[in-house]
């Protein structure tokens, strides 16, 4: 927003210099034409020649009013354009210093980055990723080549990379080696397939989603290392005809997933190494009990339990799909993290 201020001062301030030289060459034109009765084409060269500081001496006045005129015209022409020539170059030159500070200090940023999310494309789709990414408070890069999708990206404080997310250094340049996943969401399927190719050969443990149109793209996604396929139009329809049929529970699910303000949330929590959890089932965990949550399903090597089983035993690497309020999946956190095993839920 400051910078925004600071070129529309600017752009005022040009805009003036340029009234300030025509309203010179006017006055400058008119003068010299009452004061030596100069024609029109004379007295506007004189005019040019004189406020530019060019003086060749082809034309002579006569008069001694020309001569004061000439000197006035001289002194106060010769001002006009010394500040307009500073306006000018200040604005080349503070353009070409703030975008080069600008670009370095983006660098920089990215180059801190870990574990963060790449997204390749920021048209109708990648927009919406984006907006979502800094809803959850997850660090990302953008890369764009449209030069008025980057600008607006940038206005709005994204780290964007302005270039062709197809190329391996441009990948590199957004941090691919350290990064979480990557979202591949350009318009052409040709694309997406050629960033996951790229992307997975320099970061094979990089999680990849990628954007598909076409119904044929699918199985060319999945083999370029896709770890998952995305249909916009297939998941939009699905969630309009689901809208009209169970209006009430998609609702529920949608201000579930998408209210960023609601307090009822769903977490994803992996069951790591050492955590008080393992070797519990689910009852005698006291997940439910003393936190309150809820545990919807277990992924566990890659196949998913849904709806578990209260004897169904938690092992370590597991991943809990969990619903509740925010503060209750802070405590179920907290808890996971600990050597220290739950309070046992109470018999009967």
């Amino acid at each position: 927003m400051l910078k925004r201020k600071k070129v529309k001062l600017l752009g005022r301030r040009i805009r003036f210099a340029v009234l300030a030289v025509l309203f010179t060459l006017l006055i400058g034109t008119a003068g010299l034409m009452l004061t030596e009765h100069f024609s029109l084409a004379q007295a506007f060269y004189f005019t040019v020649e004189t406020i530019t500081t060019v003086g060749y001496g082809d034309i002579k006045l006569k008069s001694d009013a020309g001569h004061v005129f000439s000197v006035m015209l001289m002194l106060g022409g010769a001002g006009v354009m010394l500040y307009s020539a500073g306006l000018m170059m200040a604005f080349l030159v503070e353009g070409q210093l703030a975008g080069a500070y600008g670009r370095r200090k983006m660098n920089k940023k990215i180059e801190q980055l870990q574990d963060h999310i790449i997204v390749c494309g920021a048209g109708r789709v990648g927009r919406q990723v984006v907006y979502r990414l800094r809803k959850e408070g997850y660090p990302c890069v953008v890369i764009e080549q449209e030069e008025e999708l980057v600008r607006q990206f940038i206005e709005e404080g994204y780290l964007v990379i302005h270039n062709d997310a197809t190329q391996d250094e441009v990948l590199k340049k957004a941090g691919i080696e350290r990064a979480k996943g990557l979202i591949t969401a350009l318009p052409e399927d040709a694309l997406n397939v050629f960033v996951t190719l790229t992307a997975k050969g320099l970061n094979p443990k990089v999680q990849v989603v990628a954007r598909m149109d076409q119904l044929e793209s699918e199985n060319k996604l999945l083999r370029a290392g896709a770890d998952k396929v995305i249909s916009p139009a297939i998941l939009g329809g699905w969630r309009m005809a689901m809208s009209i049929l169970k209006p009430v529970s998609m609702e529920y699910i949608e201000t579930v997933i998408h209210d960023h303000n609601i307090e009822m949330k769903i977490m994803e929590l992996k069951v790591e190494q050492g955590s008080c959890l393992i070797g519990r089932t689910l009852s005698s965990s006291g997940i439910k009990q003393q936190t309150g949550a809820i545990v919807l399903a277990i992924l566990r090597d890659k196949f998913v339990i849904s709806n578990p089983d209260a004897r169904e035993e938690i092992l370590e690497g597991d991943l809990l799909i969990v619903l509740g309020l925010r503060e209750q999946l802070h405590r179920l956190e907290e808890v996971a993290a600990n050597q220290t095993k739950l309070q046992p839920a109470e018999a009967g």
